[in-house]
């Protein structure tokens, strides 16, 4: 038999059995904006509270902030406190323009704490806070820095907030009975429409249901009757403005922070209504996109930068001064001229290919001298090769006096390492992967100062000029418009095409057509066109910041110098990535009148050719900037059984392949069978359980 019952609940009944109902947790909200997260519910952290972003790469650690959209990298801050920062723009954490931007200011995006006892503190014991207790907040920040200078209607923001939880009534949690248990529980022989049937045992009082039909013991069926009431934790934050800054161009902040580029800001934290078990921060930025009449440049624009987070107690207006010993700026080249170069062109001519010292920034953050140890190891990934080089002592004096440790007049020092030895030359690998230690410590201290930085560098079979970040957008006008990238090879090769990177604009705008084209050296421009690939248009990948593969449809073979670039079948800016951290503007070339001519822009375009036999491409490596969370593939090439070996204790692993598909994802192990994948390069990618995103490039050959 068919029948409808109605479900109600008695208004005094339900709420007021709050505290015995099943409970949700969710992500806070606030009563003024809501504040954007897709990370859940984040964990409690006591005093003290520091990020550097040094430990963390893309996106920021989810210990300590709620969000995930701005991006933590080396390319964007010019010359940090220390390695990387963290920059606020108008993309969100997949590369893509918001939806919502437009051309007046905006609210763009937050970085957001995760909840902080403010209330008490549990080292060296445990005790209650009180503003006595001399807490103070302090952070670096930049505007611009290598990307896009905000506008004076633009600004940086930091708010503290306060936060309330409460419950809030979710839905009703139902049972379902046979009609027969419900007259056996109720103990009557008829029920009729209007009759109520209360919560049985075992439910919370106050629920009831009505009957809408007449039901007998006969009548077979059951009924889904009210059991309890779920509900949700919610917070509610109240944010109150604690400081701001407009927007301006590098040089002019700089002219007014006595040439320094990070100024730091202190804030002391005295009202009472701070120091409460509900305690959260937040920066975000107003940005501005340019209008409408120019859809192809609206990308990313406005930048921010913000390093040395850091919440504490007995601090003051002078504590501006940190016992460490770091790197800055990014990890250093060991190549001449690239980033990345080809195995095989390596082998050809590794004396030239090879810089003869490294340039590290480095930096003493305290008040006093001190004397620093360096060294940096090199490792072959599944190979034989290892060498150390260590230097003697050196002093360095404090930041805030005299910047970055120097180069001397001549010889080596911590700033400026002469490279040990070449990469080891082996004829039966195609490609090769190190990685790179480099060490800076204090011994006397106590504790003692160290800091490391720790990368991969690779050659496989592509050429790179950039770092992997675009921090800016390139094109040409008018309509027929070219740009070009000169590239040199040590041996005759074959071109199988071409990876780019291309900015998202709003809506992707730039999504125009535009031909790839080769050009052969004439007197150091380019000269004879010698292919063209027609009719191509951008391309995005699901992940930030990852190339598009353009393969050839013919191999081009050429010797010694070639040009590769893009001409523009519209007048529209194409918007391809442009690294401005790294400069090249000598092999950038130009031609839109008819004649080549150099490059008025500083930096490096994000064109990077695939040369040799095979039809793979190099994945680039967004590995940990230190020694937390590495890890290492072996044997690679792999044949059967790909071997991890790692610190790493948990976490989901994927495996993509060169046009970035997923063809294996599961629990984090450390042995994983690759033979029935095809021959060719693939993407190992963890996410450890701390949401630290790492990857390694393999190759699989049976």
């Amino acid at each position: 038999m068919n029948f409808k019952v109605l479900a109600l609940a008695l208004a005094f009944g339900l709420f007021a059995l709050q505290a015995s109902a099943q409970e949700i947790l969710t992500n806070y909200r606030t009563t003024t904006e809501k504040t954007p997260s897709n990370r859940g519910v984040a964990e409690t952290r006591f005093l003290p509270f520091f990020d550097d972003f040094s430990h963390s790469n893309l996106t920021p650690d989810s210990t300590k902030w709620t969000d995930n959209n701005v991006l933590v990298n080396d390319g964007f801050p010019l010359c940090p406190p220390n390695r990387n920062g963290a920059t606020f723009d108008v993309l969100d954490a997949d590369g893509k323009v918001y939806s919502y931007s437009i051309s007046n200011a905006f609210v763009a995006e937050y970085l957001t704490s995760v909840r902080i006892r403010l209330d008490s503190i549990m080292e060296p014991e445990p005790r209650a806070l009180t503003p006595a207790d001399s807490v103070y907040f302090s952070f670096y920040y930049q505007p611009q820095g290598n990307g896009n200078a905000p506008e004076a209607q633009d600004s940086l923001v930091l708010q503290f907030g306060t936060t309330t939880e409460h419950q809030e009534f979710l839905f009703l949690d139902y049972q379902n009975y046979s009609i027969a248990d419900i007259f056996a529980e109720m103990q009557v022989d008829t029920l009729y429409p209007g009759d109520t049937i209360w919560a049985l045992v075992g439910c919370q009082p106050g629920l009831y249901t009505l009957v809408t039909d007449t039901l007998t013991p006969m009548t077979q069926g059951s009924i889904a009757v009210p059991c309890d009431s779920v509900f949700t934790t919610v917070a509610d934050t109240t944010w109150y403005h604690i400081w701001s800054v407009p927007g301006q161009r590098l040089d002019s902040f700089m002219a007014h922070n006595g040439g320094q580029y990070f100024e730091q800001v202190m804030i002391p934290i005295r009202d009472l209504k701070y120091f409460h078990d509900n305690f959260y921060f937040r920066f975000y930025n107003y940005a501005s996109i340019v209008n409408s009449s120019l859809p192809t440049d609206r990308s990313n624009e406005d930048n921010w930068n913000i390093d040395f987070v850091y919440l504490n107690i007995n601090r003051s207006s002078d504590d501006t001064y940190y016992p460490m010993l770091t790197f800055s700026g990014q990890r250093p080249s060991f190549f001449n001229r690239y980033q990345s170069i080809p195995y095989r062109q390596y082998r050809v001519n590794p004396n030239s290919a090879i810089r003869e010292n490294l340039e590290i920034d480095i930096a003493n953050l305290d008040g006093i001298d001190h004397e620093a140890y360096y060294y940096y190891e090199v490792q072959q990934i599944g190979g034989g090769q290892h060498y150390t080089r260590a230097l003697d002592p050196v002093t360095i004096q404090p930041y805030h006096e005299a910047g970055f440790l120097n180069c001397p007049e001549y010889g080596e020092s911590p700033a400026c390492p002469y490279v040990g030895e070449l990469f080891a030359l082996s004829m039966w690998y195609d490609s090769v992967s190190y990685q790179i230690s480099h060490f800076v410590y204090d011994p006397t201290t106590n504790p003692p100062l160290t800091d490391s930085m720790i990368y991969r560098v690779g050659m496989y079979n592509y050429y790179a000029y950039d770092d992997g970040i675009p921090e800016l957008g390139f094109g040409v006008h008018p309509a027929g418009g070219k740009f070009a990238v000169r590239f040199d090879l040590a041996d005759y090769d074959t071109i199988q095409g071409v990876q780019l990177l291309f900015n998202h604009t709003l809506n992707d705008a730039n999504n125009q057509y535009f031909d790839i084209v080769v050009w052969k050296d004439e007197n150091g421009k380019p000269g004879e066109e010698i292919y063209r690939l027609q009719n191509q248009r951008p391309q995005w990948q699901d992940q930030r910041y990852q190339f598009t593969y353009y393969k050839f449809d013919e191999t081009v073979t050429t010797a010694n110098a070639f040009y590769l670039g893009i001409e523009q079948r519209s007048d529209a800016l194409i918007n391809i990535g442009f690294d401005t951290s790294i400069d090249n503007i000598q092999y950038n070339f130009i031609n839109t009148n008819g004649s080549w001519q150099q490059s008025s822009k500083h930096g490096s375009l994000m064109i990077r050719p695939v040369v040799g036999d095979s039809y793979y491409i190099g994945v680039e490596e967004n590995g940990p900037s230190t020694g937390s969370g590495t890890f290492m593939v072996y044997p690679n090439p792999v044949s059967n059984l790909l071997h991890i070996e790692s610190d790493i204790k948990g976490g989901q692993v994927s495996i993509y392949d060169l046009m970035g598909k997923k063809v294996f994802t599961g629990e984090y192990q450390t042995v994983i069978p690759v033979d029935q994948f095809t021959d060719g390069m693939y993407l190992l990618s963890i996410t450890t359980d701390e949401g630290q995103v790492i990857n390694q490039k393999f190759i699989i050959r049976k």
